[in-house]
This record gives C-alpha cells, structure tokens and sequence, in this order.
C-alpha cells in the first residue's frame, strides 16, 4: 500500500504525512547531519515531536542527507538518499535537537512538506493542525542568543523557584515578585540596576526573535499538547518561559511605563501575550464567543505577525475559524491572494451570518483599487483599532439581532450583496487629526473636547438641525456629554458598553488635573485612558440629522450611513454614482444613541422595510 500522495491530485490517502528521523552523528563526523523521511499514517504515527521555527531566510544552502526507509522507497517522491538543502536557521536547529545515541523523530514543514509540489503542500497544510495536536510536544526554536549565555542560569533558577501552576498564568504571590523583581533589578540601585538592565535587554532580545512574529507559530504552540522552547543551550518548559517573560514585562512596565519600557515596545510582547493567554483558555476548557474567536485572532494577527507568503495570512489561522461545513476554507496556493481574502471574507460572512468581519476592512486615505472596498487586506496592519476589539463580546447591536441571509455558490465573486437601513448621510467632518497617541498624553491633551465642542456650535449655527432635540436648546454639559461618549466611541465596543460610569465621564475629565494630583486614580479615570485610543486615525463628524459620530479617516461629506442587517456597527458606504445601489465600503463606524437599535424603535423600522445595496 502507498503512503504517498493520492493520484487524483487531493489529499494524501487516508491523511498520511512525512516523519522525519534525526540520526546520531557517526565516528566520522559529527557535523554531518543524516535523517531518514518516511510516509506515516497520522492516526497510527509512532511518537514524535514538532519543530515550531522561522526560515530566518529564504536561501537554503545547509546540506543535510536525507535518506528513505526501504518499505517505502518505491515512492516517486522520496528519493532514496540525496543530499537537501536547506537554511541556516534549520541547520542550527536540527544539530540542537539531534541525540548522542538513539534518533529522534519529528515533524518539521520545511522537509517534510515537499514546498515546490503546490498539491502536497496544498494538503498537508491542511493537516497542520492535527499535526501540531497528535505531537507529543511541540519544540520551539528561538535560535542561538550568545548574550543569553552570561545569565542562563540565573534565569533557569529563578523560574525553578517559582510556584507557577501548570494551570495558572498567575506570579502573584509575594515570593515570586520578589524573585521577579531581583532578577531584573526592579528599582535597584548600582552594580545591581546594572546587572538587571543587562537582563532586561535579554529579555528584550529574546522577545525580538522572529519567531514570535511568524504567523504560523499562533496556531503550532496554541493547540500543542506540550511544549519546550530552545534558545542556543537553554531549554525550558514553553508555559513557564511565556509566565517568566510576562512577568518581567509587566515589572518593566509597571517601573518605566509603555514609553520606556524595552520589552514591551519589543515586536514579541503582544504575540507572546496573546499565545499565552491562548494557551492558558485551552488548557482550562475556558470556551471562546463562538462567532468571534477567529475574526478577534485575525485582528491580531493582522497588526503583529507576519507570514513570506501572504496567503498564510489566511491560512495560518483556519483551525480556529468556525465556520459551518460547507464554508470550510481549503488551502490552496496556486490561488490569487485577491481571490484568498475575498472568499476568506465571503465565507465568514455567509458561515455565521455576521458581518462582522467588515470591521478588518479598514481602509486609510483612498481606497485601495486591487480588493474589492468589502475585503480585509490581511498582510497589512490596520491603521487604527476597530470599534469591536471585542467582536462576539461587544455589547454593540446597531441592527438588533439581525442576521445576513444572502448567499451564493460563486466562489469569485466580487460583489457583496446586503440590505439595509439609511439612517442618515455625513453632513461635516471634523478636520481635526487624532494621530500620534502615547501613553503619557492626558485626557485633555488627547481629546481636546472644548474644541471639538466649539466646531459642533459652529456647524450648528449654518444649517437648520432636523433632529430634536436641537443642539442649539441643549444644554452645554449635556452637549459635552454626547461628544465625550461620541470620541471615545461608547466605551469601543467593551464588554462595559453601555457603560457603568455614563454619568462619570464628563466629571472625570473636567476634573483630571485634581485626579492626577491626589494621586487616586480610582476606576473611570485609567478606563477613559485605555479606552481614548479608540480615536487614533478617526475623525469625528455629524450627520444631516445632527447624529454624532466617529469614523475611520477615508469618512467623507455626502457618505451614507447605514444599518446593515447583521452588523453591530453602523456601516458608512459611498455610492459609485448618483443614485446607483452599487456602493463601496468606507468602513463601520460609531453613531451615538444609535449602537443599540434605537432607530428600529424610533422610525419604525423593520426588517422588511429595507433597501438592497451591492458592495464593490
């Protein structure tokens, strides 16, 4: 029986993958690296390990002699014995993980994926994740660190010391902050500030290893059963390097702030964070909001990892998408990345019946011309936070709990068809930039509400308002009130929307500077903080109905706004032309007194009484 791949060009036969074996080194030499690579059953595999690493590169120029079983050397593909090369980060890897005496078998993409056969490389991608699960354990490489040598130790017996739980992200307690705090020289003085800024930049260069960027290692370390970490000599249970690397970040944050802080400004701190806390929900059986767990790691994803190909954008994150049977996504990498992420959008869209995933189509200055205005385009960070960083979680429902029923069996499609409410269309636009945000900027700094206040009386003085109350008879608290919960978009989409503090945050900023001396911050004050970087790239504006509201930069005068059935934001469109259906997606949007159906109540609206627009 073969174990290669099937003849019809699908899957391998009864889902079969590459095992490769390491080989001790010979008396000859210990430099030459010589594996066996077999075909194996994945329900029936013999026990191995799986290597979680970055190419570092693309040029494959390490030789290493690859030779195949006898039982399957009848198999075109395998040749059997022939030299492979391949990169310099995988050759350090494999002369890492080799053993002194006995083989040992693991699963590495880069040799056991034939990455120039587009059907193979289709299939097994599509087995990665039961890979990744079947693994005894996953091994992460981080690469050789030659400044990690000088206090390997010191690291290894602080986390020996601690009491982390298997089952606990948690270094509460007064003897592990103790430790935490010696080994980094948490406000020390002298030699020992020294000793612990030397530590904090490891820490820091360890956390900028590509391979806490890499967009595949999300899903490798997440559903891994167990998993080691090797960086040059160390090795070091995964779990307790994530706790120990959290730790010291927080410390670090905690004593220089998010400015200052070399760890946390690092391009592995969120990553690690958020596959520690992946990591940690799994382990505990905690479930994640049904519909939201796969768009909330796109987010991430989007703004903090990478992937050579930008397919993996995609791909890299399928075994967390839940999606219905008949909208699973299948790898397949001879298609265009234009055609990946639009039936990527389609079928999240059509498999929940959400629009949801519009809020990743964010789109900064002109809109893009090569993916349709509806389309993410997931290889490129987004420009500002959604409004639903919580998605399945956010308390927002502009369309009540409507639902997107179209659908289609084109796979190509480009247009979007949905239905809708026009509640209103945009009347002015704030000029104002929110850009630059930092930390250390306050509330008055930041928001400028008296200005933004002073632009909202002089529109209202131009034009006649259609929407009671006028602006012009309320009064200027009230007023101040709306634009405040308007700039900080309702709370953006926090599971604390609407939030408990309505009445608090107007107070809270007029009275900052007395907060700020008393040192007593209290609750509302550092939400209000978090929360305010909601408005970086947006702009606010009103609408021809004196509604409020704040939008992504590309908003403009004349767009529609719209409640579209099954979106939990409003939605700002702009017609192709005059009168057309046919419209593009701007992008969702935040309209005060509007994020929970009012106007359904208000204007009798229904979900029959609607209006069909085709998004391009």
């Amino acid at each position: 029986m073969s174990h290669g791949p099937s003849e019809d060009g699908g899957e391998p036969a009864s889902a079969t993958f590459k095992l490769l074996n390491i080989l001790p080194p010979t008396a000859q030499s210990d430099k030459d690296i010589v594996c066996d690579l077999s075909w194996e059953m994945l329900h029936d595999a013999p026990n191995y390990e799986a290597l979680s690493y970055t190419w570092g590169t693309t040029t494959q120029d390490q030789p290493i002699t690859i030779r195949t079983i006898p039982s399957h050397s009848l198999d075109p593909s395998l040749p059997k014995t022939g030299i492979v090369l391949v990169t310099k980060h995988l050759h350090a890897a494999i002369l890492r993980l080799r053993q002194e005496t006995v083989p040992r078998t693991v699963w590495i993409d880069q040799l056991c994926i034939d990455q120039h056969n587009i059907t193979e490389k289709n299939a097994q991608v599509k087995l990665m994740a039961d890979i990744y699960r079947r693994a005894q354990r996953t091994v992460v490489w981080l690469g050789e660190l030659d400044v990690l040598e000088m206090d390997q130790q010191a690291i290894i017996d602080a986390a020996e010391r601690m009491n982390f739980r298997p089952m606990e992200r948690e270094y509460s307690t007064p003897k592990d902050q103790l430790i935490l705090k010696d080994l980094i020289g948490f406000k020390a003085q002298g030699n020992a500030h020294d000793l612990g800024q030397r530590r904090r930049e490891i820490f820091a260069a360890l956390l900028s290893r590509p391979w806490f960027t890499r967009a595949w290692v999300y899903q490798e370390v997440v559903l891994a059963q167990k998993g080691i970490a090797l960086c040059g000599s160390l090795e070091m249970d995964l779990d307790i390097l994530i706790n120990l690397l959290d730790g010291v970040c927080n410390l670090d944050l905690q004593e220089r702030g998010e400015e200052a802080s070399i760890m946390y400004l690092s391009t592995g701190y969120k990553p690690m964070s958020a596959i520690g806390e992946a990591r940690h929900h799994s382990r505990l059986g905690i479930p994640q909001p049904k519909k939201s767990r796969w768009l909330s790691i796109l987010w991430q994803a989007i703004g903090n990892l990478a992937a050579t190909n930008p397919r993996d954008k995609v791909y890299a994150f399928l075994a967390f998408a839940d999606l219905t049977e008949e909208s699973r996504i299948s790898p397949s990498y001879g298609k265009s990345i234009k055609s990946v992420y639009t039936d990527a959008t389609a079928r999240s869209i059509y498999s929940v019946g959400s629009l949801d995933v519009l809020e990743l189509a964010i789109k900064s200055g002109e809109l893009p011309g090569d993916l349709p205005s509806w389309v993410p385009d997931f290889s490129q960070p987004l420009p500002s936070s959604p409004f639903m960083t919580q998605f399945g979680g956010t308390g927002f429902q502009a369309s009540r709990d409507s639902q997107y029923t179209f659908k289609t069996s084109n796979t190509e499609l480009t247009t979007l068809k949905v239905r809708g409410h026009i509640l209103s269309t945009v009347a002015s636009v704030n000029p104002m930039d929110f850009q630059n945000h930092k930390p250390s900027l306050t509330l008055h700094d930041w928001i400028k509400l008296a200005d933004v206040t002073a632009w909202v009386q002089s529109q209202a003085q131009h034009r006649i308002p259609r929407k009671s109350p006028d602006i012009s008879e309320e009064t200027f608290s009230t007023l101040e009130l709306r634009i405040l919960r308007t700039l900080l978009a309702g709370g953006a989409g926090s599971e604390d929307w609407p939030y408990k503090w309505h009445d608090s945050i107007l107070e809270v900023y007029h009275n900052e500077y007395s907060i700020l001396e008393a040192k007593d911050n209290g609750i509302v004050y550092p939400w209000m903080k978090n929360v305010m970087k909601i408005m970086v790239n947006k702009k606010f504006f009103m609408s021809a109905e004196s509604d409020f509201g704040l939008a992504y930069e590309a908003v403009s005068e004349g767009d529609l706004i719209c409640i579209l059935q099954g979106s939990k934001t409003p939605t700002i469109l702009r017609r192709v032309e005059a009168g057309s259906n046919h419209c593009r997606l701007v992008a969702q949007c935040y309209v005060d007194q509007c994020m929970g159906g009012e106007p359904y109540k208000e204007r009798g609206w229904t979900n029959e009484n609607t209006e069909t627009f085709r998004l391009i």
